[in-house]
């Protein structure tokens, strides 16, 4: 595997103390060595976690077609486990070693960023992604990525329990603590999310934190407010308190078996459901409270700063996430594209289910928050599973969580 060399972070020692997670560089992949070829031929190095089914499917054809119109640069890829490209990534900053360019979760983004490892890019562009991914490659004021594809997260609802029930998908608050309670029976209840104590938990919650109008910068108000709004559904009995313990795959185990008539989850289960014996399920927007909210997954490309090869790894970037490029990626791995010009053009697009997660894309926010955000997710998980579990109030939850949340932002 050949690496690029990095040279120029501003933040040495905060690099290193990230990097006492990283707890092990296991990679699979490899190609043709180094940095140029015959006939001036340069190689660029790609790091990502796509290198399963269809998504190393979709990164194998575009690449071809970006090699096809580009013959003077290689790209040579090297596909990680999900959990260990960020730590490689880091350790790689350490020993003075990373790719040209990254393919990154959208948590991650903002935390290289801030890191010094990431090379600034083009913010003219900012026009042509919707405003929840292009956030989360912004730092201090500067582009340091490019969204590629996109997710979000929707009401899954069952329709025979809802006919039986004799209730409509709900639209707001409201209706939906309204309908969670008509369709809770002594067999199932109405309602089930991802509350656990991980990434997962702050994913699912922070929806219901912008759905009340606010943002982590007032979490002792918004964060109580919505802690209440679930902590609410828990007492009344139409939702379980076992979903402190739920993960994104219990809600939906939940939701097959028929233990639940509701669920929030992504799209990517909707081929698990598709194949779930007997199961008819709809789907459905978040419902809003003071306004439309979802929470926003998929991955941004990056590059590197001091990279051997940057113009040439920046090329290959803004050719990935064009319209050209990431219309070929997003047809063949079945994401959403982050792009607004795609809207209603990919091949998913005439998916009814699918369109719900689209249209959500206008109300889809990143978890943009700086450097600091893994500590900030932590305080945002600590309060949720306290509130919902009866350990504290949750104003009392909500304020202990803001006063760690407040001097992390931005950082």
């Amino acid at each position: 595997m050949t690496t690029r060399k990095f040279r120029g972070w501003r933040t040495a020692t905060a690099i290193i103390a990230a990097s006492a997670l990283a707890l092990g560089l296991s990679a699979c992949g490899g190609g043709d060595e180094g940095g140029g070829g015959e006939g001036g031929q340069v190689t660029i190095e790609v790091w990502d976690y796509l290198g399963q089914g269809v998504s190393d499917e979709a990164m194998k054809e575009v690449v071809a077609n970006f090699e096809s119109e580009n013959p003077d640069i290689k790209v040579n890829r090297t596909s990680f486990a999900f959990a260990d490209l960020s730590k490689s990534i880091v350790q790689g900053g350490v020993a003075g070693e990373v790719p040209d360019v990254a393919i990154v979760d959208v948590v991650d983004n903002q935390n290289f960023a801030a890191l010094g490892l990431l090379a600034e890019m083009d913010g003219g562009m900012s026009g042509d992604f919707f405003e929840g991914p292009w956030s989360s490659t912004q730092f201090d004021e500067k582009t340091y990525g490019y969204p590629l594809n996109s997710n979000n997260l929707a009401l899954y609802y069952n329709e025979d329990m809802f006919a039986e029930a004799g209730v409509e998908p709900p639209t707001t608050w409201e209706e939906l603590a309204e309908v969670a309670k008509q369709t809770t029976t002594g067999d199932h209840t109405g309602l089930a999310i991802s509350a656990v104590k991980s990434e997962q938990g702050t994913f699912q919650f922070l929806p219901f934190v912008w759905q009340t109008g606010g943002d982590l910068d007032n979490y002792e108000t918004s964060g109580a407010e919505a802690l209440a709004y679930l902590k609410g559904l828990i007492d009344d009995g139409s939702m379980s308190s076992a979903v402190a313990n739920y993960t994104q795959e219990d809600a939906r185990t939940q939701f097959v078996s028929g233990k639940v008539a509701m669920m929030i989850n992504g799209p990517w289960e909707l081929q698990n459901l598709r194949d779930a014996e007997g199961l008819n399920f709809g789907v459905t927007a978040l419902p809003s409270g003071e306004e439309a909210a979802t929470g926003l997954g998929g991955e941004n490309v990056v590059t590197f700063a001091g990279a051997d090869q940057l113009e040439a790894g920046q090329k290959f970037a803004e050719y990935l996430t064009s319209t050209d490029g990431a219309k070929a990626y997003c047809n063949t791995s079945g994401q959403l594209s982050a792009r607004q010009d795609l809207t209603g053009e990919l091949e998913l697009s005439a998916d009814p289910q699918m369109q719900v997660f689209e249209k959500q894309l206008e109300v889809a926010h990143a978890r943009a928050y700086g450097g600091k955000y893994n500590e900030i997710s932590v305080a945002v998980q600590e309060s949720l599973q306290r509130a919902l579990t009866g350990e504290a109030s949750p104003e009392d939850a909500a304020k202990d969580a803001a006063e760690k949340i407040t001097p992390l932002l931005g950082q």
